[in-house]
C-alpha cells in the first residue's frame, strides 16, 4: 500500500505534545516528578489521506483553553501540502495515583496565554519522516 500504520499519527501528536511542553519550559520528566501528570483521557482523529513512507510528515498543534483539570490539543498532520489527518487529545491533570489536581498555576498561565481555535492563533510543530 506504501502509506503509514495509522497508529503513526498518534505517535507524532504524543511527539509534538512533549516537545510543546519542552518548549514551554514545561518537560514531561520534570512534571512527572513533582507529581504532576497529565494521561491522555480522550484521543481522536480523522484520516484523509495516507502518509506516504520516507515523505515529511508536518504536525501543527494548538491548544485550547484548560477547563477545570483537563487540556485539550488539536493536531493537524500534512505532507507536500496535503492534510492527512486532524485530530486531538484531551489530557486530564492527575497525580501518580490518577487522582485528580490543579494544574500549576504557573503552567496554567502559560497554557492560557497560548490557547486557541485549530488554525488560529498559536501554533506549534514538528516534522518526523513516514516510517
Amino acid at each position: 500500500m506504501g502509506v503509514v500504520h495509522h497508529a503513526a499519527y498518534f505517535v507524532w501528536f504524543e511527539h509534538l505534545r512533549t516537545e510543546y511542553f519542552r518548549a514551554l519550559g514545561f518537560p514531561y520528566g520534570e512534571l512527572e516528578r513533582q507529581g504532576v501528570f497529565f494521561p491522555v483521557v480522550e484521543a481522536a482523529c480523522r484520516y484523509r489521506e495516507g502518509a506516504r513512507y520516507d515523505g515529511l510528515v508536518r504536525v501543527t498543534g494548538w491548544v485550547r483553553a484548560p477547563q477545570g483539570v483537563r487540556v485539550r490539543i488539536d493536531y493537524r498532520a500534512e505532507q507536500e501540502g496535503r492534510v492527512l489527518a486532524e485530530g486531538y487529545t484531551l489530557h486530564a491533570r492527575t497525580d501518580a495515583q490518577g487522582r485528580p489536581g490543579r494544574i500549576p498555576p504557573e503552567l496554567l498561565a502559560r497554557l492560557m496565554a497560548e490557547a486557541s481555535p485549530p488554525g488560529e492563533g498559536p501554533s506549534f510543530e514538528a516534522e518526523s519522516h513516514g516510517v
